[in-house]
Protein backbone atom coordinates (compact mmCIF):
# COMPACT_ATOMS: atom_id res chain seq x y z
CA UNK A 1 0.00 0.00 0.00
CA UNK A 2 1.56 2.96 -0.83
CA UNK A 3 2.09 6.02 1.55
CA UNK A 4 3.12 9.73 1.36
CA UNK A 5 4.32 11.77 3.82
CA UNK A 6 2.59 13.99 6.35
CA UNK A 7 2.31 17.62 5.02
CA UNK A 8 0.42 20.91 6.35
CA UNK A 9 -2.46 20.16 3.47
CA UNK A 10 -2.68 16.80 5.20
CA UNK A 11 -4.03 18.00 8.63
CA UNK A 12 -7.38 19.48 8.57
CA UNK A 13 -10.58 17.93 10.74
CA UNK A 14 -14.65 18.75 9.80
CA UNK A 15 -14.68 21.59 7.16
CA UNK A 16 -11.87 21.92 5.06
CA UNK A 17 -8.97 24.30 6.72
CA UNK A 18 -9.17 28.19 5.89
CA UNK A 19 -6.72 30.01 3.20
CA UNK A 20 -5.24 32.41 5.87
CA UNK A 21 -3.86 29.22 8.27
CA UNK A 22 -1.69 31.01 10.39
CA UNK A 23 -5.02 33.32 11.73
CA UNK A 24 -6.49 30.43 12.50
CA UNK A 25 -6.55 31.34 16.30
CA UNK A 26 -9.11 34.04 15.12
CA UNK A 27 -11.55 30.63 14.40
CA UNK A 28 -12.33 31.46 18.26
CA UNK A 29 -14.55 34.31 17.46
CA UNK A 30 -16.39 32.62 15.11
CA UNK A 31 -17.88 30.38 18.51
CA UNK A 32 -21.26 30.82 19.65
CA UNK A 33 -22.26 30.61 23.36
CA UNK A 34 -24.04 32.28 25.86
CA UNK A 35 -22.99 35.86 26.65
CA UNK A 36 -19.57 35.33 24.37
CA UNK A 37 -20.36 37.49 21.88
CA UNK A 38 -20.66 40.43 24.85
CA UNK A 39 -17.02 39.56 26.59
CA UNK A 40 -15.31 39.01 22.45
CA UNK A 41 -16.57 42.45 21.07
CA UNK A 42 -18.56 44.62 23.47
CA UNK A 43 -17.02 44.70 26.54
CA UNK A 44 -13.25 44.98 25.35
CA UNK A 45 -14.28 47.76 22.74
CA UNK A 46 -16.39 49.78 24.78
CA UNK A 47 -13.44 49.48 27.56
CA UNK A 48 -10.67 50.30 25.03
CA UNK A 49 -12.70 53.73 23.33
CA UNK A 50 -13.31 54.64 27.47
CA UNK A 51 -9.80 54.35 28.14
CA UNK A 52 -8.23 55.50 25.19
CA UNK A 53 -10.56 58.94 25.01
CA UNK A 54 -9.29 59.23 28.77
CA UNK A 55 -5.66 59.14 27.25
CA UNK A 56 -6.81 61.37 25.02
CA UNK A 57 -8.74 64.04 27.38
CA UNK A 58 -6.12 64.11 30.28
CA UNK A 59 -2.84 66.28 30.32
CA UNK A 60 0.19 65.92 30.81
CA UNK A 61 -0.33 62.04 29.77
CA UNK A 62 1.55 58.65 30.48
CA UNK A 63 4.64 58.12 28.64
CA UNK A 64 3.74 55.99 26.07
CA UNK A 65 7.86 55.31 25.22
CA UNK A 66 10.61 55.30 27.47
CA UNK A 67 11.53 52.88 30.51
CA UNK A 68 8.65 53.64 32.04
CA UNK A 69 6.36 54.27 29.16
CA UNK A 70 3.05 52.13 28.81
CA UNK A 71 4.60 50.49 25.63
CA UNK A 72 8.02 49.01 27.64
CA UNK A 73 5.85 47.72 30.51
CA UNK A 74 3.30 46.03 27.73
CA UNK A 75 6.16 44.72 26.54
CA UNK A 76 8.25 42.54 29.25
CA UNK A 77 4.51 41.35 30.35
CA UNK A 78 3.90 39.95 27.21
CA UNK A 79 7.80 38.87 26.83
CA UNK A 80 6.99 36.25 29.97
CA UNK A 81 2.96 35.56 29.35
CA UNK A 82 3.10 34.65 25.46
CA UNK A 83 5.27 31.71 25.93
CA UNK A 84 3.32 30.47 29.21
CA UNK A 85 0.44 30.57 26.82
CA UNK A 86 1.96 28.77 23.99
CA UNK A 87 3.28 26.05 26.61
CA UNK A 88 -0.63 26.19 28.50
CA UNK A 89 -2.15 25.33 24.77
CA UNK A 90 0.27 22.81 23.85
CA UNK A 91 -0.32 21.12 27.08
CA UNK A 92 -3.96 21.23 26.70
CA UNK A 93 -3.92 19.98 22.70
CA UNK A 94 -1.06 17.36 23.85
CA UNK A 95 -3.13 15.84 26.61
CA UNK A 96 -3.86 12.53 26.92
CA UNK A 97 -7.66 11.43 25.88
CA UNK A 98 -10.08 11.54 29.35
CA UNK A 99 -13.45 11.66 29.87
CA UNK A 100 -13.29 14.93 31.68
CA UNK A 101 -11.45 17.29 29.18
CA UNK A 102 -13.42 15.47 25.84
CA UNK A 103 -16.99 16.05 27.78
CA UNK A 104 -18.83 18.46 26.64
CA UNK A 105 -19.04 21.68 29.24
CA UNK A 106 -22.19 21.20 31.99
CA UNK A 107 -24.51 23.94 32.27
CA UNK A 108 -23.59 25.83 28.66
CA UNK A 109 -22.82 24.89 24.97
CA UNK A 110 -20.61 26.24 22.92
CA UNK A 111 -21.05 25.79 19.09
CA UNK A 112 -18.54 26.78 15.70
CA UNK A 113 -20.02 25.82 12.45
CA UNK A 114 -22.66 23.90 14.08
CA UNK A 115 -20.70 21.50 16.03
CA UNK A 116 -20.93 21.09 19.78
CA UNK A 117 -17.38 21.39 21.39
CA UNK A 118 -15.41 19.44 23.95
CA UNK A 119 -13.56 21.23 26.68
CA UNK A 120 -10.59 20.52 25.51
CA UNK A 121 -11.17 22.15 21.89
CA UNK A 122 -12.74 25.38 23.45
CA UNK A 123 -9.69 25.72 25.26
CA UNK A 124 -7.42 24.76 23.02
CA UNK A 125 -9.50 27.81 20.65
CA UNK A 126 -9.34 29.67 23.75
CA UNK A 127 -5.59 29.74 24.33
CA UNK A 128 -4.90 29.99 21.20
CA UNK A 129 -6.43 33.13 20.87
CA UNK A 130 -5.07 34.63 24.00
CA UNK A 131 -1.70 33.32 22.27
CA UNK A 132 -2.71 35.53 18.77
CA UNK A 133 -3.56 38.16 20.51
CA UNK A 134 -0.52 38.57 22.93
CA UNK A 135 1.90 38.28 20.29
CA UNK A 136 0.30 40.71 17.99
CA UNK A 137 0.38 43.41 20.74
CA UNK A 138 4.19 42.14 21.44
CA UNK A 139 5.29 42.89 17.64
CA UNK A 140 3.11 46.17 17.72
CA UNK A 141 4.96 47.28 21.11
CA UNK A 142 8.59 46.43 19.08
CA UNK A 143 7.86 47.89 16.20
CA UNK A 144 6.36 51.12 17.81
CA UNK A 145 9.77 51.55 19.38
CA UNK A 146 11.49 51.06 16.53
CA UNK A 147 9.68 53.40 14.45
CA UNK A 148 9.69 56.11 16.87
CA UNK A 149 12.45 58.12 15.68
CA UNK A 150 12.17 57.90 12.25
CA UNK A 151 8.46 59.38 12.18
CA UNK A 152 9.09 62.07 14.90
CA UNK A 153 12.01 63.36 12.04
CA UNK A 154 9.49 62.67 9.12
CA UNK A 155 6.78 64.62 11.01
CA UNK A 156 8.65 67.60 12.49
CA UNK A 157 7.23 70.16 10.57
CA UNK A 158 3.78 68.12 10.35
CA UNK A 159 2.65 68.58 13.68
CA UNK A 160 -1.07 67.96 12.71
CA UNK A 161 -0.18 64.30 11.38
CA UNK A 162 2.31 63.32 14.07
CA UNK A 163 -0.71 64.04 16.60
CA UNK A 164 -2.72 62.13 13.92
CA UNK A 165 -0.32 59.06 13.95
CA UNK A 166 -0.38 59.53 17.89
CA UNK A 167 -4.17 59.48 18.20
CA UNK A 168 -4.62 55.98 15.53
CA UNK A 169 -1.68 54.16 17.15
CA UNK A 170 -3.01 54.89 20.40
CA UNK A 171 -6.61 53.78 19.98
CA UNK A 172 -5.28 50.76 18.48
CA UNK A 173 -2.91 50.11 21.18
CA UNK A 174 -5.80 50.68 23.68
CA UNK A 175 -8.12 48.39 21.55
CA UNK A 176 -5.43 45.21 21.45
CA UNK A 177 -4.87 45.93 25.17
CA UNK A 178 -8.59 45.52 26.00
CA UNK A 179 -9.57 42.72 24.06
CA UNK A 180 -6.32 40.81 25.70
CA UNK A 181 -7.26 41.69 29.64
CA UNK A 182 -10.66 41.19 29.03
CA UNK A 183 -10.05 37.78 27.59
CA UNK A 184 -7.95 36.83 29.97
CA UNK A 185 -10.30 37.87 32.66
CA UNK A 186 -13.01 35.71 30.83
CA UNK A 187 -10.78 32.65 30.53
CA UNK A 188 -10.18 33.02 34.75
CA UNK A 189 -13.78 32.96 34.78
CA UNK A 190 -13.88 29.75 32.79
CA UNK A 191 -11.48 27.76 33.81
CA UNK A 192 -11.92 28.37 37.30
CA UNK A 193 -16.41 27.96 37.22
CA UNK A 194 -17.34 26.74 33.85
CA UNK A 195 -14.84 23.74 33.70
CA UNK A 196 -15.25 22.67 37.19
CA UNK A 197 -18.88 22.36 37.59
CA UNK A 198 -20.72 19.28 38.01
CA UNK A 199 -24.20 19.85 37.88
CA UNK A 200 -26.22 22.44 35.75
CA UNK A 201 -27.13 25.51 36.78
Amino acid sequence: MATHGLGLRDVSHGLPPPRARLLAPLRYLLIAGPEKASYDFVVPGTAGICVWGLYMFIDPKPHMFGDAGLLRITRDLLMMGVPFMVGALAAVAMGGPGAYLDRRPIGTELYLNGESLTLRRFVCYLLGYLSFLGLVTLIITIVAELLRVPIMEWTQHATFLRNWLQGIGTFFFFILLSALSVTVLWSLYFLTDVVNRTTER
